[in-house]
């Protein structure tokens, strides 16, 4: 949430101001002069000021110098009754974001910090974007979060995990998270994408063969299963399995026993299972029941890249640097209209197309700065991180219908506002109280 610092010599008027900005959905603090917003800012740094120009001591001018010597970025909005060119001149040049008079028109002040807050933001993530991450998995949007915080728990089981999401979301990434978290980390974690796998030799590579099973089974063979034992299977495009490998799959959950291909005796296994999908299998008519409930014991949905917010520009400076590591080249600066441009932008390819760009702009773009037209994008328009269902056929239970659209509409308007209650009530012209009330009958989190 943006936080915003209201400094006024006048305590009421700041307090007055911080109550207007809370209710529109800031986290404020007031300061009574120049002087006491400093301590306050040594503490905690705001997102945005707004200080009176004319105070005693430290005035607008003088606080914002200060403010600006250790953070030459954060936007200041000055605010006096005794408005002229000559002061607006001097504001602008020396660093203000804004110039209001008053008696200050409130909406007029929110546009100013809202647009504050938005710079701040991609000023924020530009920053974050050029810093070295430690962690594979890269982002800070509540989206990513709630996926991580859900995997972190299904570290410390032993339980089968199904993860599920778009391709290019980083399921595989997820998954090893998973298992260095989990205590089998000191063991294998064997990889397998069943898509890759011609239907024929699914089973063979699976549970492994003994020799003369088939024509090239020229020996015995160890399959995935028996090579993770003790640690973990991540079986990727779990779909693409074919009826008799669910067969197998599923006999090796319950029982913990494979059968190599040409055997006739079952050898124990000691594996922990992370299978990983971007079907729906539950409305897949090939894929077995059984089979879903065994792997779907922990759910994990990864977000689509559309749906995480600034975390589009934390991978992209993050990919930005590999990409230019391998092409031997120092990385650019990626301007704030090309920042804007990547968030704009729905990602169809997920976390593997803004790679592809990174790697096109490492190689392609010359010079020390990336503009917006250094990013041609390609795909649909931009679409919605939440898709509306359509009008069912038939007879159908309306109100019930109604309702899930309205609860996915409200989860796509706090998503869309990064969960500022009021920017979203607004945003579906309803009063707070009313949106509120709604939050509360769906069971999201007020």
């Amino acid at each position: 949430m943006t936080r915003v610092l209201v400094v006024d010599d006048h305590l009421p008027s700041a307090e007055a101001l911080a109550e207007l900005l809370t209710d529109a959905g800031y986290e404020t603090s007031t300061a009574e002069d120049g002087r006491a917003a400093l301590t306050l800012i040594g503490n905690e740094l705001p997102d945005v000021i707004v200080t009176d120009l004319r105070m005693d001591g430290l005035d607008g001018i003088g606080l914002m110098r200060e403010v600006h010597a250790f953070d030459a970025d954060l936007p200041v909005i000055l605010v006096t009754a005794y408005a002229s060119i000559d002061r607006a001149v001097e504001a602008t040049r020396a660093g203000a974001f804004s110039f209001l008079t008053k008696p200050i028109h409130f909406a007029a002040l929110e546009v100013q910090v809202r647009n504050a807050s938005d710079m701040r933001r991609l000023q924020m993530a530009a920053r974050r974007a050029g810093e070295p991450e430690s962690d594979p998995i890269v982002g800070s949007s509540a989206a990513l979060r709630a996926a991580l915080a859900r995997a972190d728990r299904a570290a410390a089981s032993d339980a089968n995990v199904l993860i599920t999401g778009e391709t290019g979301t980083g399921k595989e990434l997820l998954a090893r998270r998973i298992h260095q978290r989990s205590r089998r980390a000191q063991k294998p974690l064997v990889a397998v994408n069943a898509g890759a796998i011609p239907a024929t030799l699914v089973e063979a590579e699976l549970f492994g063969h003994a020799k003369g099973s088939f024509t090239s089974a020229v020996g015995d063979r160890a399959g995935l299963f028996e090579a993770a034992n003790g640690g973990t299977l991540f079986l990727d495009e779990v779909a693409e399995l074919s009826a008799s490998a669910q067969t197998g799959l599923l006999r090796a959950i319950e029982e913990r026993t494979i059968r190599r291909v040409g055997e006739t005796r079952d050898r124990s296994v000691d594996v922990r299972l992370i299978a990983a999908t971007h079907r729906d299998l539950t409305s897949n008519p090939e894929f077995r029941r059984d089979l879903y409930f065994r792997l779907n014991v922990i759910p994990i949905e990864l977000p689509p890249l559309r749906a995480r917010g600034d975390d589009v520009l934390l991978l992209f400076g993050h990919a930005l640097r590999q990409a230019c590591r391998r092409a031997g080249r120092e990385p650019p600066l990626v301007e704030p209209s090309a920042l804007q441009r990547l968030l704009d932008y729905s990602w169809p390819g997920n976390i593997r197309e803004l790679g592809n760009m990174a790697e096109r702009v490492a190689v392609l773009v010359p010079g020390d700065r990336v503009a917006a037209r250094d990013l041609p994008m390609e795909g649909p328009a931009p679409t919605l991180a939440y898709s509306l269902p359509g009008v069912p056929e038939g007879d159908f239970d309306l109100v019930a219908w109604m309702e899930s659209v309205e609860e996915q509409v409200l989860r796509r308007a706090l998503e869309r506002h990064d969960g500022v209650k009021a920017r979203a009530a607004q945003s579906l012209g309803l009063e707070r109280n009313a949106f509120r009330y709604k939050l509360r009958k769906y069971g999201i989190p007020d």
